[in-house]
């Protein structure tokens, strides 16, 4: 029995599906011209440079270079052996594995990424199970059910528990002969003395924590048996240590499961904490995501703008929550998101105003009622001022009008006015005149760049550009040549009356005869079935070569024109070391040199012109 996958299923999978279905949920993507646009997934920018053509079937980012068809694409992003990259596309597109290949998938799946994930996936079925099916988990489950989660809630989150007994997931792997190795690094055991492993989480309501493609990658567990004073502290709340599959900083809980909701709400709500995000969802916000316990990152805002430009930020109405609220705000200063501030009342959590004015109540306030992040940070330094006091008003006036002053708009501005007018009692006259003094005084001439907006929005098509302009006549021939061969195999018929032809550079003449090999094997051959044959040093440049701005035709008078140039490359170069030759051999007296260089130069010239003719 073989373990290759079927090179017919390979391309069933690749034609049956579209790349921009399967790109989207990690890419917010915009048309522009015949391709679609995003920021791209593999590193930060500002300036969207990553493309992808539905009509080639193709991604390519025109800054980092990464690029390929729709394996190649889940095989990056998710860290994929071609085989798995295969497998989940076709589960994606309901395309059922061959019989003969389903028995060895286990046996391809052997990666360390792959096999820490399936650990994760085995723990938390177990949790999952132990909650929901066994006497152990009826004091967990009782707890869940206090705190008003439904038994749907439980099973959308797949909430579970950890039992007190420290071997019971130790055990549970043991069954399956898992080495020592895997498990002391999977972030699930701890290890004595010894070097013996035992459970990390016990007595614990384990929650999954998954990456954004869904896979669980960590846990986060709360202890259900409260420590008495005689106990050494324990921590309410344990997460996973980072591994290769988790980082905690580039980890949004829910985010997975929320981006249908998110795209389609055109907003996301930040929360604190997991269990704001499963009271909020049960309450009918379900584009809720929340950072890992931490300060919110840069890493994960930018997950965040590939799938959306708006950011509704709700966390806890208390002192601590609102400290939060504005470091969030401070970051999101440098970004070009659309903000809003949800502000709960009377110092509560999400969960805790859930309970007390219930789910209408709270899908009122996240979609209805946020603030402007200007309003917010206005209305909790009023807080901090007894407004009853003239002194504490001036003082606070001023610190009111360092946030307005930032404001771009002029309408926006005026609306703040007119509200700190009215607070204050006071004219909106001499608000707006001290407003007007302020800024003369200070002089503040906030760069737009500061508040997230870049200072020239340059078209990403043409910067796409960039690269090929810099290039020399030679290589982009060669480049221009292969991308009219991609798609015109007639063309190859023109090559062959050159029994001397040959690419200059080494890269476009493998590519070129890998595509030969290939395209005598499989007809009709497209790019998209290439970039998985080519090697993988070639890929990136197969697609960026594919992705070029070309007309769709081509003529005979071109093509011959580009393998021209490519031909009298070497020429050209010896007529120019002739040239430079000359001149040396002048300089220093050497008549004899002189005039045999100059023959041989004669001679190239007189061959060259016989070449054109």
């Amino acid at each position: 029995m073989s373990g290759k996958i079927p090179e017919e299923f390979i391309e069933d999978v690749r034609q049956k599906t579209n790349i921009v279905d399967v790109i989207e949920p990690y890419v917010q993507l915009k048309k522009s011209g015949r391709n679609l646009f995003g920021l791209c997934p593999f590193h930060e920018e500002k300036t969207p440079s990553f493309s992808v053509s539905e009509e080639k079937q193709i991604f390519h980012c025109f800054s980092c270079g990464r690029g390929g068809n729709v394996f190649k694409f889940l095989m990056e992003i998710e860290n994929l052996s071609f085989p798995e990259a295969v497998i989940k596309v076709a589960d994606f597109s309901g395309i059922s594995l061959p019989e003969d290949y389903q028995a060895v998938t286990v046996q391809n799946s052997n990666s360390q990424f792959s096999l820490l994930k399936q650990d994760y996936q085995a723990a938390q079925a177990l949790y999952h199970h132990i909650l929901l099916k066994t006497t152990t988990g009826e004091p967990a489950l009782k707890y869940l059910q206090q705190r008003q989660l439904s038994l749907e809630t439980i099973k959308h989150f797949q909430i579970g528990y950890a039992p007190k007994e420290n071997k019971t997931l130790v055990s549970f792997f043991q069954g399956k002969n898992k080495e020592y190795a895997e498990l002391n690094s999977s972030g699930l055991f701890s290890e004595d003395d010894a070097g013996n492993l035992y459970d990390r989480f016990r007595d614990r309501v384990m929650f999954p924590i998954t990456d954004q493609s869904g896979n669980i990658v960590a846990f986060s567990g709360r202890i259900l048996t409260t420590a008495t004073a005689t106990d050494q502290p324990v921590a309410k709340y344990l997460n996973s240590p980072e591994t290769e599959i988790f980082n905690k900083g580039q980890t949004l809980f829910n985010l997975a499961a929320a981006k249908k909701a998110i795209r389609e709400r055109g907003e996301v709500v930040l929360f604190e904490g997991f269990m704001d995000v499963i009271s909020a969802h049960q309450a009918g916000v379900v584009n809720g995501v929340a950072s890992m316990g931490t300060s919110l990152t840069d890493q994960q805002l930018y997950l965040l703008n590939r799938i959306t430009k708006r950011i509704v930020i709700c966390y806890d109405g208390d002192t601590p929550g609102i400290k939060a609220a504005q470091r969030a705000l401070q970051l999101l200063k440098s970004t070009n998101f659309d903000v809003g501030v949800v502000v709960i009342p009377n110092g509560q959590d999400p969960d805790e105003f859930i309970k007390a004015q219930g789910a209408p109540a709270f899908k009122t306030l996240v979609e209805h009622k946020s603030l402007t992040p200007t309003a917010f940070m206005i209305k909790y330094l009023s807080q901090q001022y007894d407004l009853s006091n003239d002194a504490d008003k001036v003082e606070f006036l001023n610190g009111a009008l360092e946030y307005i002053i930032q404001v771009q708009s002029p309408v926006e501005q005026e609306l703040y006015l007119g509200q700190l007018a009215d607070q204050l009692g006071i004219s909106k006259q001499a608000v707006q005149k001290e407003l007007q003094d302020k800024q003369k005084t200070q002089k503040i001439l906030q760069p737009v760049a500061d508040y997230g907006q870049p200072q020239a929005v340059i078209n990403s098509q043409a910067n796409h550009d960039l690269g090929y302009n810099q290039l020399g006549s030679v290589e982009k021939s060669e480049r221009n040549l292969l991308n009219i061969i991609f798609h015109f195999p007639e063309v190859v018929g023109i090559l062959d009356k050159y029994a001397d032809f040959s690419f200059v550079h080494q890269q476009y003449q493998d590519i070129f005869d890998c595509w030969l090999r290939n395209s005598l094997l499989q007809t009709d051959l497209t790019v998209a079935q290439f970039v998985d044959l080519v090697p993988d040093n070639l890929r990136e440049l197969v697609v960026t070569i594919e992705m070029m701005e070309r007309p769709a035709d081509y003529s005979e008078d071109e093509v011959r024109d580009y393998i021209d140039n490519i031909r009298h490359h070497e020429q050209q170069q010896q007529l120019q070391t002739y040239q430079t030759q000359i001149k040396q051999a002048a300089q220093i007296g050497d008549a004899q040199q002189e005039l045999q260089l100059t023959m041989e130069l004669i001679a190239l010239r007189k061959k060259l012109e016989s070449q054109n003719s």
